[in-house]
């Protein structure tokens, strides 16, 4: 039996339950008391039909359509309107977001969009806009949409270099919903989601939009920007008569432990899952929110995804605490984990749902228990591969074992089982990975070199070391007198990221391969060693 799409979903809820609440968004721009916005899943249904028409005025099947609505009900129906008018959706953001216009530029520039899908109060130039809060009621018919077309690209790069996106067919998504509700013992008719993650992230995506469509339940979801001014809002959303399953980034619980003072004012009683992933977990911050909040321990759940297998591959089980093992450092920097009693502590990822995972070495080979490989995996989650890039499809998308078999998606993380459970241990490349977002290092060192003309191309370099509450940026440069304040002023307006630490280094310092290239990793452990 052929698995339905999105579009299956909405318009089965549509005709059985057309009067259930399915979307709530509270808006704390217009009202910070949060005013309450809800969509039935006829009006989903209702909203997406006209929006697929005025689509399809501009569009045909296959062409993009990239989304630049602030978050909100809006973007909902944006996504959907897209599937219906089986139309390529390109979720992104609104141009006037702080340090990601190069990011926006260059993913326009790549997806190619005939027209953009925002707001009547968002200014966009040089593209045909369907205004999505200024649509009639349109008699739109949907048309059959087959499972391996793609329904959205997901953009994984930074501010400048190529920008990859990851082709995310409708029955990925579907089969990704499926796998995170059978991992989260899911109740359909009990549960709720509740977010506060960027609707243009993988995961932001999943939770508040994909989740409750399978079996037309509810979510709720406020503004990234809401939760960072006030944390307690997020937790707010907990407050329900149902099972809430929410996730965030390990910066988020860091974040609610420090900055909510009335602790005991929180009622998390509902809450059967915390997810932490997008970001290295901590035992720490595990246990301090736990105690602050005084919520079961078990209902924290670290986990594992990537965008190129939509976004979920592991997580620990919901029915007990997590796992934090020390492993021995010297067996860590050879390739192994070893139980240590003082060593560096690592939290369990737990295991793959629906998906299956191999560590592996650098010859092909599947490693044994214990010993550091690549993650490698198979499943029906796994992406189509990256758009427009057939040579690093094949390359990422398409590898195979030592011994002929597969195709398997190469995700470029290091990480070994133990006890059958995955540790992630570091990663092949060199990616930034602070406060849940993603950053890659040559994007930083060229907005650096571009500061001040002083500085000069390849004698910059940037990376992140661990911090107790979050990864820190780090920037080298082999110059004297920096302008300080232009190079912070411009990481920041580009990346949003703040540089923890600017160094002025000799020449010869930073480190290169034999070809001249930049060596981050040895970099790093010469700064780390010189602290």
């Amino acid at each position: 039996m052929t698995a339905p799409t999105a579009v299956d979903l909405v318009r089965r809820w549509a005709t059985e339950k057309p009067h259930a609440p399915a979307y709530t968004f509270l808006d704390y721009q217009t009202d910070p008391g949060g005013q309450r916005h809800t969509l039935t899943w006829s009006g989903v249904d209702r909203r997406a039909r006209a929006t697929a028409a005025a689509i399809r005025s501009h569009a045909v099947p296959g062409d993009r359509v990239a989304i630049l609505a602030p978050q909100g009900l809006d973007y909902l129906v944006a996504l959907l309107g897209s599937f219906y008018a089986r139309t390529i959706a390109v979720p992104l953001f609104p141009p006037g977001l702080s340090g990601h216009r190069a990011r926006l530029d260059n993913a326009l520039a790549h997806s190619r969009p005939v027209c953009i899908l925002t707001t009547g109060d968002v200014a966009v130039d040089n593209y045909p806009v369907v205004a999505l809060d200024n649509l009639g009621d349109h008699d739109w018919r949907p048309e059959p949409i087959d499972g391996n077309e793609i329904a959205y690209l997901q953009y994984t790069s930074g501010a400048t270099g190529t920008p990859s996106a990851v082709m995310v067919t409708h029955a990925n998504l579907v089969a990704n919903i499926d796998q995170l509700i059978t991992a989260f013992h899911f109740q359909p008719g009990r549960s709720t989601t509740v977010s506060w993650l960027p609707l243009w992230h993988d995961m932001g995506l999943v939770l508040a939009f994909g989740v409750p469509l399978r079996y037309g339940d509810q979510s709720s979801f406020i503004d990234p920007l809401a939760f960072l001014m006030r944390p307690a809002r997020w937790l707010d959303l907990a407050r329900s008569a149902l099972d809430v399953y929410t996730a965030g980034p390990n910066f988020g619980y860091d974040y609610c432990t420090r900055r909510i003072t009335n602790k005991a004012a929180v009622d998390l009683s509902q809450v059967k899952v915390f997810l932490n992933g997008a970001e290295p977990v901590r035992a720490h911050t595990i246990e301090a929110f736990t105690n602050a909040f005084q919520v079961p321990p078990a209902t924290h759940t670290p986990a594992y995804g990537l965008a190129e297998a939509t976004v979920f591959v592991t997580s620990a089980a919901v029915s007990r605490p997590p796992t934090a093992q020390a492993f021995d450092r010297e067996a860590l920097r050879i390739g192994m984990l070893k139980p240590s009693d003082r060593g560096h502590e690592l939290v369990s990822l737990g295991k793959p749902t629906g998906q299956r995972l191999e560590i592996v070495d650098s010859g092909g080979h599947p490693c044994g228990p214990g010993v550091i490989g690549e993650i490698w995996l198979q499943g029906p989650n796994v992406a189509a591969g990256y758009w427009n890039d057939p040579a690093r499809t094949a390359k990422v998308f398409g590898a195979h074992l030592a011994d002929g078999t597969g195709p398997w998606l190469r995700t470029g993380d290091l990480g070994a089982l133990y006890d059958g459970e995955l540790y992630l241990t570091g990663r092949l490349k060199d990616l930034i990975i602070i406060d849940g977002r993603n950053h890659h290092p040559q994007d930083i060192e060229a907005t650096v070199e571009a500061a001040h003309p002083q500085l000069k191309p390849g004698r910059t370099v940037a990376f992140s070391v661990t911090a107790p509450d979050t990864e820190h940026l780090v920037v080298l440069i082999e110059s004297s007198n920096l302008p300080e304040g232009a190079i912070k002023a411009a990481v920041q307006r580009d990346h949003g990221l703040h540089i923890q630490h600017l160094l002025e280094v000799p020449r010869g310092t930073i480190q290169r391969t034999s070809s001249g290239k930049l060596a981050r990793a040895a970099t790093r452990a010469w700064y780390l060693s010189n602290q």
